[in-house]
């Protein structure tokens, strides 16, 4: 086999195998709109002591819904989540990787334009079920958002 043969048959069979999804997350369609990703913060507030006290974070709202990405350009995606904890980029896509306590997102980013646009979207974590992911992806939302 050549080198030309094997490369290509590797980069078919990587394509294939990184853009499987999990469960019931695909990317067949256009992405119906959906609330953004954007989570403020509650007013801090007097405590009776006369301190001021941080609002609780995990009582924040939070769309967890991980098909909220598809669609987005990349400042976007950016401006939500913001800097990836992963970036890998083959020939024109980029797949940008979001690391939580129990779970991962995967975007994978395609030319859109002059731009790059989320086309598909991973979360996954070791032995979590749909809900289970959901709720890690709130709490990384939450952890981005208000961190950054």
């Amino acid at each position: 086999m050549t080198r030309i043969s094997l490369a290509c048959t590797l980069a078919a069979l990587l394509t294939v195998t990184g853009c499987q999804a999990l469960d019931n997350l695909t990317s067949v369609g256009s992405p119906e709109p959906v609330e953004t990703a954007a989570v403020t913060p509650e007013p801090a507030r007097q405590s009776a002591g006369g301190t001021v006290a941080e609002s609780d974070p995990a009582a924040v709202p939070v769309n967890d819904d991980p098909m909220q990405f598809m669609g987005l350009q990349g400042m976007s995606v950016a401006a939500q989540l913001g800097k990836p904890d992963l970036v890998r980029r083959d020939s024109g896509v980029e797949v940008r990787q979001f690391r939580g306590k129990a779970c991962i997102l995967d975007l994978f980013l395609y030319p859109a334009g002059s731009d790059l646009a989320v086309k598909h979207v991973e979360l996954r974590g070791p032995s979590l079920d749909a809900d289970a992911r959901r709720a890690c992806l709130a709490e990384m939302i939450r952890e981005r958002t208000l961190a950054g």
